[in-house]
């Protein structure tokens, strides 16, 4: 989950420039990175497998590469919380971003003088990056709900290890969704905030199978490259035949999600392919806006072969 994140983006979720009256050769000089070494916190097996089962359900470490995720890993630094601590404070200067190992924690936006409660963030959620990503300052106040355990990261290493990776990341899958009509009435903060929840798949074998029909849905995928193909049996022991193709910008998972049926078709691809992926709990959280179109979507499997982009 990210952070104190407002409702609509502020104005002040703008990256601070460097002030203009600064010199070519000074700036020059500002702007040269200084080495960096990221601090070591020692930690045993079991917390570094913590931590990363924690961060793989995050988009700001989806990009890393395996040696900067351990880096990242080693350099948390554990903190203990109690019940009514302020971790974060709306309109402070950011300095660090939170993961939750065990409590929960509440986050309050300042309202017409009365603090609201917009978000409830519980084990395994990060808070506190947004300020870090666009450096901004603090967008909400986070208080701990009961005793737990946090994992803190410090602005200097996730500047240097984290930021560019997760920025482009975004960059990328913002752009892609922007492309598909599904998401043609959604505002850039939405798209944003669904592509930060996207994971990418990447299936190289022709012939897998995504989706099985009958089964449980948990995810809902997107086409980002290759082809997959939908195929029903609409009777039981009938060999399935084929009703769609699904190509890039298609979209298939969501009606077994919306309607808690099993999945209506299989779906397997017909070519290398790279997908986008939701889980339940992300899709049912964040698709809200478009759930109508997608409902009127559903009746695209009742025959065989059609085109265009469900299961």
């Amino acid at each position: 989950m990210q952070d104190e994140e407002p409702e609509d983006l502020p104005e002040n979720l703008r990256p601070v420039k460097p002030r203009q009256s600064v010199s070519a050769e000074a700036y020059g000089a500002w702007n040269q990175k200084a080495a960096f070494v990221p601090p070591v916190y020692e930690k045993t097996a079991d917390q570094k497998e913590r931590i990363e089962k924690c961060l793989a359900s995050n988009f700001l470490f989806h990009a890393l590469e395996k040696k900067d995720l351990a880096t990242i890993i080693l350099a948390f630094q554990e903190k203990a919380v109690e019940p009514g601590e302020t971790v974060i404070q709306e309109g402070d200067d950011g300095q660090s971003m939170f993961l939750i190992e065990e409590g929960s924690a509440e986050c309050f936006k300042k309202q017409n003088d009365e603090q609201k409660l917009v978000k409830t963030c519980s084990a395994g959620d990060i808070f506190g990056e947004l300020a870090l990503l666009y450096n901004c300052p603090r967008a909400a106040t986070v208080i701990c709900k009961e005793k737990g355990t946090l994992w803190e990261l410090d602005r200097e290493t996730f500047n240097n290890i984290v930021k560019d990776a997760a920025a482009e990341r975004r960059e990328t899958l913002s752009h892609f969704l922007k492309e598909v009509p599904l998401f043609s009435s959604i505002d850039e903060y939405e798209l944003m905030t669904i592509a930060d929840a996207m994971k990418v798949v990447l299936i190289e074998e022709e012939g897998t199978e995504v989706i099985k029909q009958g089964d449980i849905g948990d995810c809902f995928f997107i086409v980002m490259e290759g082809e997959c193909v939908a195929m029903k049996a609409f009777v039981d022991g009938q060999e399935p035949q084929k009703v769609m193709t699904h190509k890039v910008g298609d979209y298939f998972g969501e009606l077994s999600l919306i309607s808690n049926a099993p999945r209506a078709a299989s779906i397997v691809t017909s070519s290398n392919v790279q997908l986008m992926s939701m889980d339940r709990k992300t899709f049912k959280r964040l698709m809200g806006p478009i759930v109508d179109i997608l409902q009127r979507e559903a009746v695209r499997y009742d025959t065989p072969c059609q085109s265009s982009s469900g299961v």
